[in-house]
């Protein structure tokens, strides 16, 4: 599956390149947000706790879409994403997972997420007591670690 996606990701690149001289640069970053960069964010919240070659996998896509947008080939991609004001991919993977969390706590939704997050109660009276922090559960497993309930108190 990771050989196809990012085969399909610079087979994208590939056509974008070809079309990218015709194209304004919101143009370019509009068709690059909904054909490929979609596709990157996607789902992207189950890499918590992946490999970092995984994550290196992913990020050099990702600074290759922002090289075609921007129409430069300089090797600064931390200039490029913050240019086109894109996360680098593990901060989109803790910004997702967050934004579940905050929703899970806020508004209970989806259920499903909202069960497995407890709210901390610390054994005795502390400060942080009002800082709406959550339980992390102790896994053994790398496995288990990998978890919502683990990775979303922790982040």
């Amino acid at each position: 599956m990771k050989l196809l996606l990012s085969a399909y990701h610079y087979h994208s690149i590939k056509a974008l390149r070809r079309i990218r001289p015709v194209l304004t640069c919101d143009m370019a970053r509009g068709v690059v947000a909904s054909l490929t960069h979609t596709r990157l964010d996607f789902a992207n919240s189950v890499l918590t706790e992946t490999s970092g070659s995984n994550i290196d996998k992913l990020q050099r896509v990702q600074n290759c879409l922002a090289r075609v947008v921007l129409r430069d080939n300089y090797n600064l991609p931390a200039c490029f994403l913050s240019h086109l004001h894109w996360l680098p991919v593990n901060k989109q993977i803790n910004f997702k997972i967050t934004t579940f969390t905050d929703e899970s706590v806020a508004f209970g939704q989806p259920t499903y997420l909202s069960a497995v997050l407890t709210p901390h109660q610390p054994q005795r009276s502390l400060h942080s007591v009002n800082q709406n922090l959550l339980h992390v559960p102790h896994f053994n497993s790398r496995f288990g670690q990998r978890s919502f309930s683990y990775c979303a108190p922790k982040i």
